[in-house]
């Protein structure tokens, strides 16, 4: 018999967590606000409810994203969702019991995931600002995006609709892009698939 994926209610408003994170520490917090209810459906929106999936999420921020997960997801997935922030991490946990949260830099998301036995995944949320992110990290998570998620699905979500459409083809082979205009500011997501074998080379240069 097949049950829900737990969402619980939320301890505190995700809105208050983040603009007291952005204020505090603007160059780690990508968003002075959590998604829109419309832009995390969007992103969710890759998954395939009918059947099990491994599901990896890198920055899960205070859960927009992991709770459409979960709700569309098929209940017998598993949701993976790294967040390197002790306060958000505390959030997660409480408002989303059915996702497997990971306290860690995204760094050590490869290593994190060895360690569990994860050799593959099949859908990738990516909630990082990857055009905006220094290189070392970026190389690391697109890394483990090649160990892992060769075939995957990767969803990259932007407040920059298709600003950056041109860096995402020269990593991926196949990138679509669905403009969401009930986000505020606009947003999108990027859906790709295919890592390109000189991804490296094609990764923002930024220390």
């Amino acid at each position: 018999m097949q049950t829900a994926n737990v969402v619980a209610s939320p301890v505190k408003p995700p809105a208050t967590l983040f603009i007291r994170k952005f204020l505090r520490h603007g160059d780690r917090v990508a968003s002075i606000a959590p998604s829109s209810r419309a832009l995390a459906a969007a992103f969710a929106g890759c998954i395939d409810p009918s059947k099990p999936q491994t599901i990896l999420e890198l920055g899960a921020g205070t859960g927009a994203v992991t709770a459409a997960a979960l709700r569309r997801m098929h209940p017998q997935s598993r949701l993976f969702a790294v967040e390197i922030d002790a306060t958000f991490v505390e959030h997660l946990r409480v408002a989303c019991p059915a996702a497997t949260v990971l306290h860690a830099d995204v760094c050590h998301a490869d290593g994190l995931l060895r360690d569990l036995g994860i050799n593959k995944v099949d859908v990738i949320l990516n909630g990082l600002p990857t055009p905006s992110l220094p290189y070392p990290i970026n190389r690391a998570v697109f890394d483990c995006i090649a160990r892992v998620g060769q075939q995957a699905l990767c969803a990259q979500l932007t407040v920059m609709p298709l600003v950056y459409r041109a860096l995402y083809r020269r990593l991926f082979e196949q990138v679509q892009f669905k403009l969401v205009m009930a986000n505020l500011p606009p947003g999108g997501v990027y859906f790709c698939r295919g890592l390109k074998p000189d991804y490296a080379e094609n990764l923002p240069k930024k220390n």
